[in-house]
């Protein structure tokens, strides 16, 4: 039996999110969250921690969205004038080719400075990933590697999901259109060039990026992991997006209110996705 990590990414991201990951704790089979610690609805998220004692949490790095930890002066690789994340996915990945120097040294502060603040928040990180996957940029990932050493953070995601596996199990035919299957090629790239300069390896497969945020117990049941893992992480992104179309100022991400978060709380709610997932 191989042991599910089911984990909620954005938690603290807003309202909705937030109250989705309660319950789908409380009432499901969601057992790991990944906090945005820079966001506003993080205090409301270490509220709801605090009467969530046995879920596992880790750090979601952010480097894309809204304000960092750190002023522009020790950061402006990555900030603009006003102090919020200027790079998405894409140019991060530019400049880890162009700047890796800087964008790693920068990049390794900003996190510390994320890691720091959850663990002055009372938050035991039990993982460490990002908002967007971009820790796995290269440059990006040995920052995270060596973050993970130096603060004794058990694991760090790594972005491993074999597209054949999940496309030969996969009815709807949504990755095509929808950039699922490009999405993964680009990170599975990452995975390899992470493999080949800095040796990492994980014995956690995880499953999310060709059907990202369209996991629904369909997708899931009966899905074939890979014989080589005993460990595998679902990335899994519940909201209730009526709750945050009552607060539209605080939406910064469109994705947020779609209903695709509504169908995913619906997934984790239902137990027997733990007993038929193997």
């Amino acid at each position: 039996m191989k042991k599910l990590i089911f984990n909620a990414d954005d938690f603290g991201i807003s309202q909705g999110v937030n109250e989705a990951i309660f319950r789908a704790h409380t009432e499901g089979v969601l057992n790991s969250t990944s906090i945005m610690i820079t966001l506003k609805y993080v205090p409301q998220a270490l509220e709801l921690a605090k009467q969530m004692p046995n879920l596992n949490i880790g750090l979601h790095a952010n480097l894309t969205n809204e304000n960092s930890v750190l002023n522009k002066e020790e950061i402006p690789l990555l900030v603009n004038e006003n102090g919020k994340f200027k790079h998405g996915f894409v140019n991060l990945a530019v400049l880890s080719v162009l700047h890796p120097k800087e964008l790693k040294n920068q990049a390794k502060k900003e996190i510390k400075a994320q890691i720091e603040k959850a663990c002055s928040c009372g938050i035991k990180l039990t993982h460490l990933d990002s908002h967007r996957h971009i820790h796995m940029i290269p440059a990006i990932f040995k920052a995270c590697m060596e973050l993970c050493e130096e603060y004794n953070i058990p694991r760090l995601r790594f972005v491993n999901e074999n597209p054949f596996t999940t496309i030969k199990q996969t009815k709807s035919k949504d990755w095509i259109t929808d950039g699922g299957l490009i999405k993964n090629l680009v990170l599975i790239s990452c995975a390899v060039v992470n493999k080949i300069l800095f040796g990492f390896k994980s014995d956690t497969y995880f499953y999310s990026i060709i059907n990202t945020c369209k996991i629904t117990r369909d997708k899931l049941k009966s899905y074939k992991v890979p014989n080589a893992y005993n460990v595998v992480e679902i990335g899994i992104h519940p909201g209730l997006p009526e709750i945050d179309k009552q607060n539209m100022a605080d939406v910064f991400d469109d994705n947020i209110l779609k209903d695709y978060r509504q169908k995913e709380l619906e997934t984790l709610l239902d137990k027997s996705i733990a007993q038929e997932f193997v």
